[in-house]
């Protein structure tokens, strides 16, 4: 009875590894889609017309976000965006950096201060708490 269930289970560990094998083979056998060519269709009359699309005009050139900006903000596990505010805790004066040339971190523009919340820095407005800019806390160390 024992001889049995232990050829019983070497048996399943064969065939489980083979089939382990050959979906690894599968996977790498699996072909690349094919590039898609932007070339004109030989039948064109067949298609419907496609109708011109108005030109926008081009987007003015953005601020290029340094290495150390954040997209998301992370406070008590909620994400933030730029935009967003901030819960009223993190408004107080204990949160607020007065130092920030020491951390790395550009001049806050009027209106506006630095605040370290979940080691970031959080660049929010003084009336409401409005998210203008967030730096991650990396900036100390590598800035």
């Amino acid at each position: 009875m024992v001889r049995s269930k232990v050829v019983l289970f070497t048996a399943g560990l064969l065939l489980g590894g083979m089939s382990l094998a050959v979906q690894a083979e599968d996977a790498q056998a699996v072909p690349q889609p094919p590039q898609v060519a932007a070339t004109a269709p030989a039948d064109a009359q067949s298609q419907a017309p496609v109708a011109a699309q108005p030109e926008t005009p081009a987007a003015a050139p953005q601020a290029k976000p340094g290495k150390f900006d954040l997209t998301t903000i992370v406070i008590d596990y909620k994400e933030y965006k730029v935009g967003d505010i901030v819960p009223q805790a993190y408004t107080d004066k204990a949160y607020t950096i007065t130092e920030w040339q020491k951390r790395n971190l550009s001049a806050p523009d009027a209106g506006t201060h630095w605040a370290y919340i979940n080691a970031n820095y959080i660049l929010i407005t003084d009336e409401g708490g409005r998210i203008v800019k967030g730096v991650s806390g990396d900036i100390f160390f590598k800035g």
